[in-house]
């Protein structure tokens, strides 16, 4: 079992790796084998982290479906792990696959929240959230006008 685990592991730094070279296939791939090797009770933080980033690779590639799917089945590790960062993380994950998917007003709203919560956390992250949420509006102004 730890060397299942130990392995799990390694596939999960790989797909976190594969993620910030942007090899959004082979991170995908590395993290749903790392997710089959693992025991999540032995760490929750890495589980959720890993879940957290297959659901933002695959809405990179345009599976927003599967990306949305994973997010939703991920929300128990979310409350499980109670980190008030990674919440609002997932927030913003809601309200770019929402934005992918052309659905403006959930975008804007799940974006908006995910700012204002990480305003009081992390002002990096909140500045990143700021800028994909002008994308959003700028459309909707667009066809205001």
């Amino acid at each position: 079992m730890a060397d299942s685990h130990d392995r799990g592991i390694a596939l999960i730094r790989r797909g976190f790796y594969c993620g910030k070279r942007k090899e959004m296939e082979s991170a995908v791939l590395s993290l749903v084998q790392g997710l089959s090797c693992i025991d999540p009770e032995a760490n929750p933080r890495l589980t959720l982290c890993a879940v957290h980033n297959l659901a933002l690779f695959l809405s990179q590639l345009g599976t927003l479906v599967l990306a949305r799917a994973v997010l939703q089945r991920a929300k128990g590790l979310y409350d499980d792990v109670d980190d008030p960062v990674m919440l609002a993380r997932a927030t913003w994950l809601e309200g770019t696959i929402a934005r992918l998917a052309g659905n403006h007003e959930t975008a804007r709203e799940k974006l908006a929240g995910a700012r204002d919560a990480l305003e009081l956390l992390d002002l990096r992250l909140a500045e990143s959230v700021e800028e994909e949420l002008r994308m959003v509006e700028a459309p909707a102004a667009e066809r205001a006008a």
